[in-house]
């Protein structure tokens, strides 16, 4: 949309938007298009200013700042979102998600929108969701076909309680470290392995200090776009409207880059020099077996109801 008027109006709000991600990345390439969106929408009177690859510091932070309302305008991933709000576990599950299909109907439909409301109370205005997409497992150690092959290997993690606990079941050690230090931390040894989605495993090199990758799409790696509740609510409908706008265009593009980038990188990953393994149907049941108790676990704080209608949702998307 765009609103009426044929000549700018002057500039009534700036918006501070900052993420931890590497400007080559297509969250970033997708911020730099919803500012662009959101000037044209807006006839000029939102600006958004980026502050990208941690200037303002990591996930954790960045939220605070936006709960106070220092920073306007974050993606931090869902599972960071978990120390505020537990029930944006939900989407951090292992498996939860057989299909990008099946987490776009859950993330766009009732259940995304939901989750979303349960920021309200925490300070932050959810607009939707973006990703990075689904995780694949690297390491130094050995070939990851089964869940037994994860023993005592050390894996880095995010600092989420949920994802530490996914690797425990799995038996492997894992290792809370801050995304940023994580390419030192493999090549030091400090950790043997890691999980992120091909695009961080391309953009950050991770493939220089790993030998074995694993293509599993265990979990899916979503951020929640959150601005500050009350420059949100200041906000005059009509802009509102133009900024959410911005964002649901911005996020499609998101997603697009994400989607080519996957086909890419995965065939790229081989020709770097990882020995790549693609999970089987047989090892992948193995692996969604064993994460059944980590879904039990973590019914009580997510809701068993939530999780049944997710289950459902994504029953329904794979039809």
């Amino acid at each position: 949309m765009m609103l009426s008027g044929g000549l700018a109006h002057a500039q009534d709000y700036t918006l501070k938007f900052a993420h931890i991600l590497t400007t080559d990345q297509p969250a970033h390439m997708a911020a730099e298009r919803f500012a662009e969106l959101v000037a044209e929408k807006t006839d000029g009177r939102v600006a958004v200013n980026i502050f990208p690859a941690g200037e303002l510091g990591n996930d954790t932070e960045i939220v605070e700042q936006i709960q106070v309302g220092a920073v306007d305008i974050g993606i931090p991933p869902t599972a960071k979102l978990g120390q505020f709000e537990p029930r944006m576990q939900l989407f951090d599950l292992p498996f939860i998600f057989p299909s990008p299909a099946a987490a776009y109907a859950v993330l766009d439909g009732p259940i995304g929108d939901e989750l979303l409301g349960t920021l309200d109370q925490q300070g932050m205005h959810g607009l939707g969701y973006w990703e990075s997409g689904f995780k694949q497992l690297t390491n130094n150690v050995r070939p990851i076909r089964t869940p037994e092959d994860l023993a005592g290997i050390k894996v880095r993690t995010m600092s989420s309680p949920l994802i530490v606990q996914q690797y425990e079941t799995w038996g492997a050690n894992p290792i809370p470290i801050a995304f940023s230090e994580v390419y030192n931390a493999l090549q030091q040894g400090v950790a043997e392995g890691q999980e992120n989605a091909f695009v961080s495993i391309d953009k950050m090199k991770f493939y220089e200090v790993q030998k074995y990758l694993t293509v599993s799409n265990h979990a899916y790696l979503g951020y929640a776009f959150v601005m500050n509740k009350a420059k949100w609510d200041a906000m005059p409908e009509e802009l509102q409207s133009a900024v959410q706008a911005a964002f649901e265009e911005a996020r499609d593009y998101e997603r697009e880059l994400n989607a080519s980038l996957d086909d890419e990188l995965k065939g790229k990953m081989g020709e770097v020099g990882l020995e790549v393994y693609e999970l089987s149907p047989e090892d992948l049941t193995a692996f969604v077996e064993a994460s059944k108790a980590v879904h039990a676990d973590y019914a009580a704080d997510i809701g068993q109801d939530l999780l049944d209608r997710t289950y459902k949702a994504t029953e329904d998307a794979m039809k």
